[in-house]
């Protein structure tokens, strides 16, 4: 049996039997780990809480073994826990030795980590899954000094991360995430959470009024609900009978209830707030006609590939990795970032073109059963083989 080391940063907790909780995402990841592949052992290194937090509510496998470190979720909050945390990342290779190490990019302080392991001569890779210096470049702010610090703290932690990734094994989830450190990183595998129970085949959606158009995310400024909100409206003024159901938390979320509020009909919007419960979300999908992502800054987003799984037609803006995975036409629409006359035109098409439609709902479907959360994890898997000699698959 091979032990493997898992640093995401991703937040744990921990009940009062000792069980623990994990985000969704991270928790199917873990899951399918433990069903699929138990000749992998799993040590995971958590932010880990007592205080039962709504989006912390995925079971761990009980094979999985927390190694708890200093509660944190954002940078600020790793910070301030900076010296007890490195402590502990340098405590854990002599506590918990592994085979190999996991790492993950952005993830507080990772390459503290990865320097103990290169010093014990323990084999490390890492996943880059976002570009914190171009997300903060473009985020707004009233205090533009605090902006330039933060840019100019992760331009540090990236240019940290190419020196490292010229000694290490790394992979990044998509074309627009490997960019900042090319030539280097050449090798993309798209992520995923999708499971067999995640699938549900329709021929078409857009039969019954009202058409549900479902966007599923964090309600923060880089989503630009905004955006969907106001094409939502364009559409309602020329008599179309659209509703609008937002599934996602944020700070952003009051802002743009009162928007909707503002613009669109009365009882033809609907915000659930997060939801942790898969089987809550898996109806969202499947009732949705319509997926529409209309970011201005993405990775690559999980939620695109789990729309398609449902079989609902995608539209969504022509940014970060979502070019990697929609193919305009075919598997998808994609349109501009804040263009709202674009985005509503987009939707009225697959409304109004059932021959695109289906054809969208039937390659995205097929392209979901190539991402399922087991294919994502061979292909890490057989990357940390030829790269590292590590054999994790036998």
């Amino acid at each position: 049996m091979k032990t493997l080391g898992i640093y995401y940063a991703t937040a744990c907790y921990r009940d009062e039997q000792g069980r623990y909780y994990t985000s969704n995402g991270l928790g199917r990841y873990l899951q399918v780990l433990d069903e699929r592949f138990p000749q992998v052992q799993v040590h995971l290194l958590a932010p880990t809480t007592r205080e039962p937090l709504a989006h912390l509510r995925f079971p761990l496998p009980e094979r999985v073994q927390v190694y708890e470190l200093p509660y944190f979720e954002t940078f600020i909050g790793a910070v301030k826990v900076r010296q007890p945390l490195r402590r502990r990342l340098r405590e854990f290779v002599k506590e918990r030795p592994a085979d190999i190490v996991w790492l993950r990019y952005p993830g507080a302080y990772a390459p503290v980590l990865w320097r103990e392991c290169t010093r014990r001569r323990i084999p490390c890779f890492f996943e880059i899954v976002g570009e914190p210096v171009m997300l903060l470049r473009r985020s707004p702010t009233r205090n533009p000094v605090s902006k330039w610090l933060s840019v100019m703290v992760a331009s540090v932690h990236q240019w940290e991360l190419r020196r490292i990734v010229r000694v290490c094994p790394a992979f990044a989830n998509s074309m627009a995430i490997a960019k900042p450190f090319a030539p280097i990183v050449k090798r993309i595998i798209h992520p995923s959470t999708l499971a067999d129970e995640d699938f549900c085949l329709r021929k078409d959606t857009c039969v019954v009024e009202p058409l549900k158009v479902l966007f599923v995310g964090a309600l923060r400024h880089e989503k630009s609900l905004d955006t969907l909100i106001e094409a939502v409206a364009s559409l309602q003024a020329k008599g179309m009978c659209v509703h609008l159901h937002v599934v996602g938390d944020g700070e952003l979320r009051t802002d743009w209830e009162g928007l909707a509020n503002r613009m669109l009909q009365p009882d033809t919007y609907r915000f659930y707030g997060f939801q942790t419960d898969p089987r809550v979300l898996h109806a969202y999908y499947c009732q949705a006609d319509v997926f529409v992502l209309p970011s201005v800054s993405e990775g690559l987003p999980r939620v695109v590939v789990e729309a398609m799984a449902r079989s609902v037609p995608v539209v969504a803006t022509s940014v970060g990795g979502i070019p990697d995975i929609i193919r305009h036409g075919e598997t998808g629409l994609l349109v501009p970032p804040r263009d709202v006359r674009a985005l509503a035109q987009a939707i009225e098409r697959i409304i109004r073109e059932p021959e695109l439609r289906r054809r969208l709902i039937a390659n995205g479907y097929a392209l979901a059963r190539q991402h399922t959360t087991e294919v994502f994890l061979r292909r890490v898997f057989e990357f940390v083989r030829e790269e590292t000699g590590v054999d994790l698959l036998t």
